[in-house]
């Protein structure tokens, strides 16, 4: 990716090793638990108010296909056999009686449920992956797979890239986020650096300055679809987890709930999904019960090219391949044989508890590094070593309170990396 006047100050924002620009992938242990509960409690709502009916109920347990046409068949979600689900945003498309028909997606990922919701895990596919879409000759953008051939060709897109098999999907439109975040009033959200970016092609206008900001539904959708950084795609994706925690966060509100029928209402055509009613009311359980520490988030890995005036993300071959059989197939990590080697990356104002943060970790026998950085986006924990047992962070979050509720990445392509295996950023923000 060429680096211009506009993205300097995206570079100068975070410490990036330059050396290190390989490959991408990621961990965050609560980003699927978040998406389930925000958009599933959508769902469920839809459901109960459109399908009081004994007749309507019955056929709302019966899923359908990408053509409408029922399937008369039950998968359940948590038996012997892994699930696959495929999580899309997209774009809204010009034909307002069919928002999905010609829409590209704006946001790819495939989440992984072990039987039992033993693990989950959860790929994000960067939407300028360079990939074979199904049954076209020529590569192309991922996200375009969409636009030619609707949720199907999406899915066997995907299937071909990763070679994986894909249970069941959900879509939702730009939108219906829209509408959403305008429905519930508006969402608190720490804007890391100062955003300005006008399209008027795209009809895309942001103006956000660094700070807490309350967001309306057209700001947190320029927000999440703000790119003017030096890693392009990759920029966004990190930005969509910090929206998605503060978005869980809303949804502990009470009076949420009695919005919810109006909510449905708005956005109920700007969704698509073949889950079926009992389907969606095991995965709300779910949302409760699991166990969030052991949920494992990651980017495929790659590096940024342009050709001309398109930018792609090409795939490391070798690196998808590991991380599907990590996250996918169950291939448990290498051990270590070596003592683990943590950085702290800390602002002026967050000195005293990166030092304190120094001692405890120090104390539990893991070697540190220490640095000081002027400008630090968001708090949270990097991982840059996937081979990283997971017992070594779970149990420095149980022991060090000030780690217990920082948010987890996998960062392999050294944006915030202090150590070999992983890296506490305190950059001063409340999230």
């Amino acid at each position: 990716m060429n680096i211009t006047e506009d993205n300097k100050e995206a570079i100068n924002d975070i410490p990036i090793n330059k050396n290190r620009i390989r490959k991408v992938k990621r961990i965050e242990n609560n980003f699927i638990k978040h998406f389930i509960i925000c958009f599933v409690l959508v769902f469920l709502a839809a459901i109960f108010v459109y399908k009081t009916e004994i007749k309507n109920f019955i056929t709302g347990l019966v899923p359908t296909d990408s053509k409408g046409e029922k399937k008369w068949e039950f998968t359940l979600p948590f038996n012997t056999r892994r699930q696959n689900i495929l999580l899309m945003g997209v774009d809204v498309a010009p034909n307002a009686d069919n928002p999905f028909e010609g829409a590209r997606s704006d946001s790819i990922y495939l989440v992984s449920i072990a039987p039992h919701a033993k693990n989950i895990n959860i790929i994000s596919i960067p939407r300028d992956s360079k990939v074979y879409i199904h049954s076209r000759s020529n590569p192309d953008k991922i996200n375009h797979a969409f636009a030619y051939g609707g949720i199907d060709a999406s899915i066997k897109t995907i299937e071909q890239t990763l070679g994986v098999r894909i249970n069941h999907y959900l879509v939702v439109s730009n939108k219906a986020l829209v509408e959403f975040i305008d429905k519930i009033g508006g969402l608190d959200v720490y804007v890391e650096k100062n955003m300005h970016y006008n399209d008027n092609t795209a009809g895309l206008h942001i103006n956000l300055e660094k700070g807490i900001r309350h967001l309306n539904g057209a700001e947190a959708e320029g927000y999440l679809r703000y790119r003017k950084d030096a890693l392009g795609d990759i920029g966004r994706i990190r930005r969509q987890q910090w929206f998605l925690n503060a978005l869980a966060d809303k949804m502990k509100d009470p009076s949420i709930i009695v919005k919810i029928p109006d909510i449905v209402k708005s956005i109920s055509k700007n969704i698509q999904t073949d889950f079926s009613f009992y389907e969606l009311a095991q995965y709300a359980a779910l949302a409760k019960t699991v166990d969030s520490s052991q949920i494992k988030v990651a980017t495929l890995p790659g590096e940024p090219s342009q050709r001309g005036y398109i930018s792609y993300w090409i795939l490391d071959p070798d690196g998808v391949q590991d991380m599907v059989n990590k996250l996918v197939y169950g291939e448990k990590p290498k051990a270590l044989d070596r003592p683990v080697e943590a950085g702290i990356l800390y602002v002026p104002s967050e000195e005293a508890k990166a030092l304190e943060l120094q001692k405890e970790l120090e104390a539990n026998g893991i070697n540190v590094n220490l640095r000081q950085v002027k400008i630090l986006g968001h708090d949270h924990i990097a991982i840059h070593n996937f081979d990283l047992p997971n017992e070594t962070l779970n149990g420095l979050k149980h022991t060090i309170y000030f780690l217990k509720d920082k948010q987890t990445v996998y960062d392999a392509i050294g944006i915030n990396k202090a150590a070999r295996d992983f890296t506490v950023v305190l950059a001063g923000s409340s999230k």
